[in-house]
């Protein structure tokens, strides 16, 4: 079986015209949120055998905590970029269980082409989905908001 989470990236900054969009950063409640939500996550999804994330300094910095649960390493990957469909990188990668960190609305887009979910989903901050591979057949398996996250650690 193989199995993938979509996990949007933790509260950030606002944006604004002194700053890339790529250079926006969390919080510190959202460093503080990802954190225990790394935590919830790991508890849920245990299996996780890599980790992608974002070039944007927001989705670095929520992939950290994720991958000191596992004791992995980040892979950077420009498919998960904000504005960048990274469906391609479904089927490039080989690891049966992995975590994609990036933004919205990519990643419902994605969890939609791949599962054929209809309807107006959007993640909040730190939320994901888990879609599981049966047979090669995708389909959503859970969606878990952040606050579930937290408090499963």
């Amino acid at each position: 079986m193989r199995f993938l989470v979509l996990l949007r990236h933790g509260i950030a900054e606002d944006p604004s015209a002194e700053k890339n969009d790529l250079e926006r950063e969390l919080t510190k409640k959202g460093q503080r949120r990802m954190e225990a939500i790394a935590a919830g996550l790991a508890r849920v999804f245990p299996e996780a055998e890599a980790i992608y994330s974002s070039p944007a300094v927001r989705a670095m910095q929520t992939a950290k905590p994720v991958a000191k649960e596992y004791d992995l390493k980040i892979i950077k990957r420009d498919e998960l970029a904000p504005g960048v469909s990274p469906r391609a990188l479904v089927d490039q990668i080989k690891d049966n269980y992995a975590i994609f960190v990036g933004h919205e609305p990519t990643l419902s887009r994605l969890m939609q082409d791949l599962t054929n979910v209809r309807g107006e989903i959007e993640l909040k901050k730190g939320g994901c989905y888990g879609i599981a591979f049966d047979d090669g057949t995708p389909r959503l398996a859970w969606m878990l908001p952040p606050r579930v996250l937290r408090r499963l650690r």
